[in-house]
Parts: structure tokens; sequence; C-alpha cells
């Protein structure tokens, strides 16, 4: 975002020094600024669409943790903790 304010920031530094009319001044600072703006909300527009890749991934990788952390045998033996400590099936009289 920066380096697009600082961009806008020279083009218009540069066209106000160039040596052109006001019209044609002002006519190419309103196109370049609606390019400027045309970029920005592609930009922002891949942003969320990454945004909202990396959440559903971050969902799946989770899911797939507490999948293998079931299967393995230290999460087994937690499950079979709590329920001993419930009173489960597991629990030995």
């Amino acid at each position: 975002m920066g380096f697009l304010i600082g961009l806008l920031t020279g083009a218009v530094a540069a066209l106000l020094y160039a040596p052109k009319t006001g019209d044609l001044t002002r006519e190419e600072l309103r196109v370049r600024s609606e390019e400027l703006k045309r970029r920005a909300d592609e930009l922002q527009k891949i942003a969320n669409d990454l945004s909202q890749q990396a959440q559903v991934k971050g969902r799946e990788l989770v899911d797939e943790a507490k999948r293998q952390w079931d299967r393995s045998a230290v999460g087994q033996r937690s499950e079979t903790s709590v329920r001993s400590s419930e009173g489960g099936p597991s629990a030995k009289s």
C-alpha cells in the first residue's frame, strides 16, 4: 500500500512540474488516478481471495491434525484416561 501511495505522489509531482497546460494535466491526473484505483481494487480482491483460501486451508490442517492426534497412541491414551476418570467403560473396578 505504501508503494502505491509513493507511486501516486511521484506521479502527481511529475505532472505538476511538467510543462503542459492545466487541462491536459488534469486529464492525465484523472486517467492515472482511475487506473491506480482499478489496480488497488484488483489487489484487494486478490488479497481477499488469498485470505479465504488460507482460512480454508488452515481449517483443513487443524482437522487433519485432530484426526492424526486421535489415531496416535498419545491421543488414544488421553482418551482412555479421560474415560477412566469419568468412570467410562474402560474404567477398572
